[in-house]
């Protein structure tokens, strides 16, 4: 295995061999660690380079190994001695920043001058990104920038949704204040400013008035253009958890979040999500909104996690924000157990596969939810839940966690009822103040 990082090494010795050298690289000192010599590359081995900004996508990095491909991982260096799946990984390097896309660029085309890159694969939200660029710059086949900017910016996702007479909430992008300043006349507060690059609610502000807004871009200054204004609808939040070939979403569930995440990380609480009841009403509205974003999106293959949410004033689903790649918060895990389908095996039988043939695997009928929380105790005891629907507990430090499983979603949805305030009680570590006990 190379392990590859950069620091302030000293200057690299002409000719050095062994097991430790340095390599002079965009004006950066790389050191390696490896077992083997490097890779000549062959016609006929296959190698596909994993980009991953943190612990992440173990089981595609498992699959792409079982398929017998070569696996390369390029991660930061805060990361690279975390626990990584070492034994199904050929090659590990890291860079500093992994968003320097200057550097990643150079690092990646001279390690292509001995090791043929078959495929390029960004594992995360951030790295869809990065993974894009270097395909673009290589071109390495797989799905280019145009594309991945629909899953990544949430002004030009929201602008193409619209564009294809998708329901969006009312937005307004930060470029033209006049703009601004009309929406805010037009539409009711609150609304909600978002950043177009992120994931999850990541530095989402609620505003209630124009005068906080312009306050908020004032402080931006430069940078508000990568932000935008919406509407704040309230209602039930939805995710889309699908595989996608040829354009169409040959896999997809459907499931409900607790509490919005944009209100769990404003004012705290316990993550919880399910699955709902199969062919219901609300399952079959997002399954066909969702098929239709993703034919819209351009996305011939993968897998996509696309939230929606739905309206507490007209009963209506709106598009939310999309992502081409496997969900977080465990939820691929849920449905795992659900279904017996593991979404990062798929995705990666299908970014690995040989020829042009796909079928996805025959589901159980099962179905999946989970509560999450952060929790005081440094290892919750979680020994007092004792019901057979739980099929997976989590085990790290200062969180609690449990999966569960059921031919019934009634069950899964009273379970998790009966565990919100027992979680509460037990292990949460930031209480809402509507949930202290006075």
């Amino acid at each position: 295995m190379l392990m590859l990082s950069i620091g302030n090494i000293p200057k690299a010795t002409p000719g050095q061999t062994g097991a430790r050298r340095s390599l002079m690289v965009c004006g950066y000192c790389f050191h390696l660690h490896r077992k083997f010599p490097l890779s000549k590359g062959s016609t006929m081995e296959r190698t596909v380079l994993c980009i991953a900004g943190a612990l992440f996508g173990r089981p595609f990095l498992l699959e792409a190994k079982r398929l017998g491909w070569r696996v390369y991982l390029m991660t930061e260096e805060k990361y690279l001695h975390e626990a990584w799946p070492r034994e199904y990984i050929d090659e590990i390097f890291a860079v500093p920043d992994l968003y320097d896309e200057k550097v990643v660029r150079n690092v990646v085309t001279y390690l292509a001058r001995t090791t043929r890159f078959d495929r390029i694969v960004g594992l995360g939200e951030f790295d869809i990104e990065v993974a894009a660029a270097l395909r673009e710059h290589t071109r390495i086949g797989g799905m280019g920038e145009t594309t991945a900017r629909y899953f990544r910016d949430k002004l030009a996702m929201r602008m193409k949704a619209r564009d294809e007479g998708i329901r969006v909430p009312e937005f307004v992008r930060i470029l033209h204040h006049p703009d601004v300043a009309d929406f805010m006349e037009r539409v009711e507060p609150p609304w909600v400013l978002k950043p177009r690059m992120g994931a999850s609610s990541a530095k989402v502000r609620k505003v209630y008035h124009p005068s906080e807004v312009w306050e908020q871009l004032e402080q931006l200054g430069d940078k508000q253009s990568f932000y935008l204004l919406e509407q704040y609808i309230p209602g039930d939040v939805y995710h889309v958890d699908s595989i996608v070939w040829k354009y169409k979403p040959v896999f997809a569930t459907v499931s409900r979040y607790g509490m919005p995440m944009l209100d769990l990380n404003t004012s705290g609480g316990i993550f919880t999500t399910r699955m709902v009841r199969r062919n219901s009403e609300e399952e079959r509205a997002l399954k066909k909104m969702n098929a239709a974003i993703i034919k819209a999106f351009g996305l011939r293959q993968g897998t996509t996690h696309i939230e929606y949410i739905r309206s507490r004033t007209d009963g209506q689903f709106y598009f939310l924000e999309a992502g081409a790649r496997v969900g977080g918060a465990r939820i691929p895990d849920v449905i795992w157990h659900a279904t017996g389908v593991c979404l990062w095996h798929e995705w990666a039988r299908l970014e690995l596969r040989d020829d042009d043939e796909y079928a996805p695997p025959k589901p159980e009928r099962y179905y999946g939810g989970a509560i999450f929380t952060l929790a005081r105790q440094e290892w919750p005891d979680m020994s007092a839940y004792t019901d057979p629907e739980i099929c997976w507990v989590q085990r790290k430090k200062h969180y609690a966690g449990l999966i569960l499983k059921s031919p019934r979603p009634d069950r899964i949805e009273e379970l998790l009822a009966q565990y919100y305030p027992r979680f509460v009680q037990d292990f949460m570590a930031h209480v809402p103040p509507e949930l202290t006990k006075t």
